[in-house]
């Protein structure tokens, strides 16, 4: 079943019948498995040309989701669907009217049909095609047209022709056309092979990377080889995405690491076209063996590259033994490979071996390409190879391990040090323990950070725990490192989050740290609720800003129970985060990157989350904008206090005159008092009008603006226009906020609506 879908090419018409309507309805929100079959049966054969084309676009749309894990609730009603697509497709494409446009029946027949077509339905999908004013209609007129041609068993010249004359009007856009040269691929006979040839004539490329695709079809192949193969080789490398893909997909591949590079003896460059754009498997396997052993750098590199990448090459067995000759030879020089530079050799090399399957006899020849690769990507590949090599062993080779070490810790290897750490790591298994202690202990935090992420895998986390607990604690809050995240070896060692503002802070209190570890690695909410609890009634400004983070943050208890985690904790959560808006600011000490305003940050986005506070949260809320506030506590305060008003019924007066005062205090940054404005645009009621109302009396004009912008808001109940338009008159044309002009049209179309209420 699909839940929340409306349809493809009707979303804008609402079926007026009750019956149609209350199953549409089942279809976009099902009660059951039987009421939907119901409903689609009833939309499907209702004889209405919109209902029928809702079911119909939800048959494509459930199949389509079939690619995807799901299953098709409606793919037992084929046989109706396509008798039912068959009879819109034969009425005419002007009768319907009230979809998304022209047709719209017959593009939710046609995208049903998709996959159903059949010979039979040829005439009328030439029909449609030919009678379609629209994009859509042409679009899955062209995947059916594609379907319905694949299982005819000789030509179909009426459709193919529709198909030509679309492919060929440059009134279209370019993904059209090539849309209806695809749909010939499949066709039969000389007139479609003649369209696609005349195709590879044009003068876009999508068009001509379709006309060759379907030329490369075995069928047509062997006798249009020369002219795809020049075609293909004159395109620029930047050829369109879609153009490279789809001839891709049919084998043209030239290699991983030689493009541009040039192959001047003419057997091998015969060879390697023979390799792209194969006629069978012993002229594919005859064309890889001339590369493979002619000893030319280029045309081995090419060969390996072919031999990773092409499925039916698997099962050469010589050119794993080539490769590891090729990596026995000096790198190659840049200008051989324009595009990959030097060393292009050694990295088709080391894939072709990695493809081939690894021995432990290679651990000598990788240690002499570790050993001397000054190439980034042959080190980094060279890395990789070499874990496959210690995991093939059942002993690590010293030397091996010794050079990859290396790049661990010598200055000029850095760059490849995450790898070689996670090399030795799942190579070496608790072997490899002793380095990443080591790693851990040094002083550069980069490598502290990569190795302690090796130590904090479930493998070893048991082994390492508190080494990792004391390293993690040592860092500093936000703590910049040039790969990885700090956070996430963190949250591995304790489990989860530390907090949101007090990271950096370690309670000193033995059954206060104990609580914020259990409160972390907790398994359930009831056992996050406990150590919670703790936390809040501990009288701590950072074990309770701990727990109230805890409280709101999405990576909190709510990660345990989701919001039914918070709401068992809610009413001490919000006295906690009441008391501590009342408090004086928490020590800067304790929150080393948030200072003195982590407990009210805390407090404040509680409260936030709450959204709906009482009364004491109105009073803490307003005590708080009464006082200076930081730009940080005094952006989430104000955000917490317009969502209360947002979706309070009635606006609370202490907050709604609290804003107001903000807003006329002069002494408060213009940010702060136009924000106090938009925070009461939603409050309901004539007192937080009025305040609006005496804030447009303020000098400063940003603030007159944003009184008056939210003065035009709908459920204001008297707009008070004079007042707008003498405000309108003072401010200058160029250079007010941007609001000023919002208010300008609101003054308009109330002028309008008052001329029509006078007529």
């Amino acid at each position: 079943m699909v839940a929340g879908f409306h349809s493809f090419h009707w979303r804008h018409c609402e079926l007026d019948e009750p019956e149609l309507a209350a199953a549409h309805d089942e279809l976009a929100d099902p009660t059951g498995e039987d009421a939907y079959l119901r409903a689609f049966r009833t939309l499907l054969h209702s004889g209405h040309p919109a209902a029928a084309g809702i079911a119909l676009d939800h048959f494509q749309y459930s199949g389509a989701l079939t690619r995807f894990g799901g299953e098709s609730a409606v793919a037992r009603f084929e046989d109706q669907v396509l008798a039912v697509a068959r009879e819109l497709l034969r009425q005419p494409a002007a009768l319907v009217d009230d979809g998304d446009f022209a047709g719209a029946h017959h593009a939710s027949a046609l995208n049903a049909m998709m996959n159903l077509a059949e010979e039979s339905d040829v005439g009328l999908i030439a029909d449609a095609l030919e009678s379609a004013t629209e994009g859509n209609v042409r679009s899955t007129g062209c995947t059916a047209a594609g379907q319905a041609l694949a299982k005819c068993a000789g030509s179909s010249p009426r459709l193919v022709g529709v198909l030509g004359s679309l492919a060929f009007d440059e009134g279209l856009d370019v993904r059209e056309r090539a849309e209806a040269l695809s749909a010939l691929d499949e066709a039969k006979g000389s007139q479609a092979t003649a369209l696609l040839v005349r195709a590879t004539e044009s003068d876009e490329v999508e068009i001509q990377a379709e006309g060759a695709a379907g030329l490369m079809r075995p069928d047509r192949f062997a006798a249009h080889r020369e002219r795809v193969e020049r075609l293909v080789t004159g395109w620029p490398d930047d050829v369109g995405y879609k153009a490279r893909m789809m001839l891709d997909d049919r084998g043209w591949f030239h290699s991983t690491h030689w493009i541009g590079a040039e192959l001047s003896d003419p057997e091998l460059h015969r060879a390697h076209a023979q390799l792209r754009l194969p006629v069978g498997k012993r002229a594919t396997r005859r064309a890889f063996r001339t590369l493979l052993h002619s000893g030319r750098t280029v045309a081995v590199g090419i060969a390996l590259d072919h031999f990773v990448r092409t499925e039916r090459l698997r099962g050469s067995w010589d050119a794993g033994e080539i490769a590891r000759a090729v990596l026995r030879h000096p790198p190659s020089p840049a200008g051989l490979s324009p595009r990959t530079g030097a060393a292009a050799n050694h990295l088709s090399a080391l894939a072709a071996i990695q493809h081939a399957g690894v021995r432990p006899s290679d651990a000598d020849l990788i240690v002499e390409v570790l050993e001397r690769a000054t190439v980034r990507r042959v080190r980094s590949v060279a890395l990789s190879t070499a874990g496959q090599v210690l995991r093939a062993m059942d002993r690590p080779d010293p030397r091996l391990v010794d050079v990859i070490g290396r790049f661990v810790y010598e200055s000029g290897l850095r760059e490849h040090r995450k790898s070689a750490l996670h090399v030795l790591s799942r190579s070496l298994g608790a072997e490899a323990d002793p380095l990443l202690i080591r790693a851990v202990r040094s002083e550069d935090r980069d490598l502290q950070v990569d190795a302690a992420w090796e130590l904090s895998r479930p493998e070893r986390i048991d082994r390492h725990r508190a080494l990792l607990e004391d390293l993690v604690e040592s860092w500093p809050p936000g703590m910049k490192v040039s790969r990885g995240n700090p956070d996430w070896v963190g949250n591995a060692v304790f489990g989860g989050m530390h907090s949101a503002h007090w990271k950096g802070s370690r309670l000193s209190d033995p059954g206060l740290y104990r609580a914020h570890r259990e409160l972390r690695a907790a398994g359930d909410a009831e056992a996050a609720h406990r150590a919670l609890r703790t936390l809040l009634r501990s009288g701590q400004p950072a074990a309770v800003g701990i727990a109230l983070d805890h409280w709101w943050c999405p990576g909190g208890i709510e990660r345990l129970g989701g919001a039914d985690a918070r709401t068992a904790v809610a009413a001490e959560a919000l006295a906690a985060a009441r008391e501590a808006l009342r408090s004086p600011p928490s020590p800067s000490a304790s929150s080393p990157q948030y200072g003195t305003d982590a407990g009210h940050l805390s407090a404040l986005h509680v409260l936030r989350v709450a959204r709906c506070p009482g009364p004491e949260d109105a009073a803490a809320l307003a005590a708080v904008l009464e006082r200076p506030m930081s730009e940080g506590v005094g952006e989430v305060a104000l955000h917490a206090v317009e969502l209360a008003l947002e979706e309070g019924r009635s606006a609370d007066p202490l907050l709604v005159r609290t804003l107001g005062a903000l807003a006329r205090d002069e002494s408060r940054s213009p940010a702060d008092r136009v924000s106090a404005l938009y925070a009461l645009r939603d409050a309901p009621g004539d007192a937080a009008t009025e305040e609006l109302v005496r804030a447009t009396a303020c000098d400063a004009l940003d603030v007159q603006v944003a009184a008056a912008h939210n003065l035009t808001e709908e459920h204001r109940s008297a707009v008070p226009r004079d007042l707008l338009v003498r405000l309108v008159a003072q401010w200058p044309e160029e250079g007010a906020p941007g609001a000023a002009d919002l208010v300008r049209e609101s003054l308009e179309d109330l002028a309008d609506l008052q001329d029509l209420e006078e007529e």
